[in-house]
């Protein structure tokens, strides 16, 4: 794994570890409640760089880096998201992978029966963004093999997560001067990110061909228009 560094609540700071090749996280403790909203979004930008090539199968049995003890399978609520994650059952951390830190950031959702309806039209195969399998979507909604709903990155969310930052900004005790500049301008940078795609929503023209992975997808498309100044 790959240790970053991010920024913390309170002025502090934490190191994630990162593995590009199963494609998840490492949450020390309750570090995935800690992270600042704009420590969110650094490391949703890091998920997009780790996301190239093929995703590795995770191991039946998945060990605590820390006590090396067997993790466990666990679900869990984010506001009205649901998530699942493996935890160290003596509370050491917890193993996400991209997708269900996504979900659990609410920057993803899953396809509703229209849009499912508007996908298969377009499209045969995706691929499921949570353990990389492939999906009939003429036959199903969710992966066969980890039951993970058909979702994408929801440009919604993408503006929540600015206004957040916003508001969190706005409880700090030492305010930066230049901070309100910063603001404006990453949330003019998200806007831009999708203000060019035709869609109300605009994950269809996401869909790029054959075994798209459409959360990946969202998120080359955000992070490309985010860096384009």
């Amino acid at each position: 794994m790959e240790p970053r560094e991010f920024e913390r609540l309170y002025g502090r700071t934490l190191t994630l570890d990162l593995c590009g090749a199963c494609h998840a996280i490492w949450f020390d403790g309750d570090e995935l409640l800690q992270l600042t909203p704009g420590a969110t979004l650094q490391l949703v930008t890091v998920v997009h760089e780790r996301l190239t090539g093929a995703q590795a199968p995770l191991a039946a049995r998945l060990a605590c880096p820390r006590c090396g003890m067997r993790l466990v399978e666990s679900h869990d609520l984010q506001r009205a998201t649901r998530f699942s994650y493996h935890r160290c059952p003596k509370r050491h951390g917890r193993f996400l992978t991209f997708f269900q830190f996504l979900r659990a950031r609410n920057f993803v959702r899953s396809l509703d029966a229209g849009e499912m309806a508007e996908l298969r039209a377009r499209i045969r195969q995706v691929n499921c963004s949570n353990c990389g399998a492939p999906v009939d979507v003429e036959r199903n909604a969710a992966c066969r093999f980890c039951r993970t709903p058909v979702a994408v990155l929801d440009p919604d969310q993408v503006r929540k997560a600015i206004d957040e930052l916003r508001q969190a900004v706005e409880k700090r005790q030492a305010v930066d001067p230049a901070l309100p500049i910063a603001l404006a301008t990453e949330r003019l940078r998200a806007e831009r990110a999708w203000a060019e795609l035709p869609e109300a929503r605009g994950w269809p023209a996401l869909v790029t061909g054959e075994g798209s992975d459409l959360v990946a997808a969202g998120l080359r498309a955000l992070v490309r228009l985010l860096s384009d100044r």
